[in-house]
């Protein structure tokens, strides 16, 4: 039996615009610069957009418990049609910087490290984190997706 992947994915219906001008779209919000994370490996194959997003992430408190200080990534494809595209955040995991408090994707009901190494109280917050960060790269890219590519930031610096 296949675990079920976490994904966000959903289609988004635009006004009469064709493929080209969403994967333009696409990539431009691939190549801009966001402050809360890094978007890179990013490749276009047809009428797809991908890259991979990245957080940083460190535990809130002074002396943790779990220090899993280290990165949650997640991969994002853009499909474009004519008038519309689908998006999918798939691939959510952590990484530790130390290696030793990798917790992995945010399907492990037992994070990769095991429970010793993060408790299921620390694993709970950091899914929770993991998916606020997903979250937030949906609404960066819808957001993205509506500028005409005419008008990108991305040409303009």
């Amino acid at each position: 039996k296949k675990k079920t992947e976490t994904k966000l994915t959903e289609v988004i219906t635009t006004d009469s615009l064709p493929p080209g001008e969403l994967l333009k779209r696409a990539v431009n919000w691939i190549k801009l610069e966001s402050k809360n994370y890094v978007k890179s490996k990013g490749t276009t194959t047809g009428s797809k957009a991908e890259c991979t997003a990245s957080f940083f992430v460190k535990p809130k408190e002074l002396n943790p418990q779990v220090e899993y200080t280290g990165k949650v990534t997640m991969k994002i494809t853009i499909d474009c049609k004519d008038n519309r595209y689908k998006y999918t955040v798939s691939e959510i995991k952590h990484v530790s910087k130390s290696g030793i408090a990798s917790a992995g994707s945010v399907d492990n009901v037992v994070p990769e490290c095991g429970s010793m190494a993060m408790d299921e109280i620390t694993w709970k917050k950091l899914k929770g984190e993991c998916m606020r960060d997903a979250n937030q790269v949906v609404a960066d890219l819808k957001a993205g997706m509506a500028v005409d590519s005419a008008n990108s930031p991305a040409d303009d610096w």
